[in-house]
């Protein structure tokens, strides 16, 4: 099974936007890494806003190393939810995206995301996202093997380390040099070819 809103090799890349937008910012993220949740926190409703405005499309990539390396099965778990917002719908996709980083257990070893009852839970904050076909995928499980794929694609990017951003082929900081914190919307925007 394949999420809407999906393209690339076994739709591991979930879109936002208009794909035929004339450039495409693809973002890299973790749902259980704090680097990633700060960029969220800071820059996401940005993003949107350009994807909004059709400047470009969002293309979202996600890792799971965190539940290779810290344990547990939360990133992949948070994935396979964000699938099922998916088929919901674009806008209900970047609402849950956006909540689930608010909610992102910390210290990540804390694997809240592991339980469906607390995805569920938090799905509930998005305005038309629940339903008895979202719950059920979620409580089912019926994205696991997506997420996995998606996870596993990860690596041929060859990124190392979330979060990063692609506009088109040129990589632009979100977190400042120092490895400080993450870059205001003002600073993004910034840095964007004209």
């Amino acid at each position: 099974m394949i999420p809407a809103n999906t393209t690339g090799a076994d739709g591991t890349t979930v879109y936002y936007g208009d794909p035929d937008a004339p450039h495409v910012l693809q973002v890299f993220l973790e749902l259980r890494d704090r680097a990633s949740g700060r960029m969220a926190e800071s820059l996401l409703a940005t993003l949107r806003q350009g994807a909004d405005d059709g400047a470009f499309v969002l293309r979202f990539h996600f890792a799971a190393t965190l539940d290779d390396t810290v344990g547990g099965s939360g990133s992949r778990q948070a994935l396979s939810a964000l699938g099922a917002a998916s088929d919901a719908g674009q806008r209900q996709f970047l609402d849950y995206l956006g909540v689930l980083f608010e909610a992102q257990p910390f210290p990540p070893g804390e694997d809240r995301f592991a339980d469906t009852s607390v995805l569920l839970s938090l799905a509930g904050r998005v305005d038309g996202l629940r339903s008895a076909d979202f719950d059920r995928k979620v409580a089912d499980g019926a994205y696991l093997t997506w997420a996995g794929e998606t996870a596993g694609n990860f690596g041929s990017f060859g990124v190392v380390g979330t979060p990063v951003v692609w506009y088109d082929d040129t990589v632009v900081p979100v977190v400042k040099a120092d490895g400080g914190p993450t870059l205001t919307p003002q600073e993004f925007l910034a840095q964007l070819p004209k």
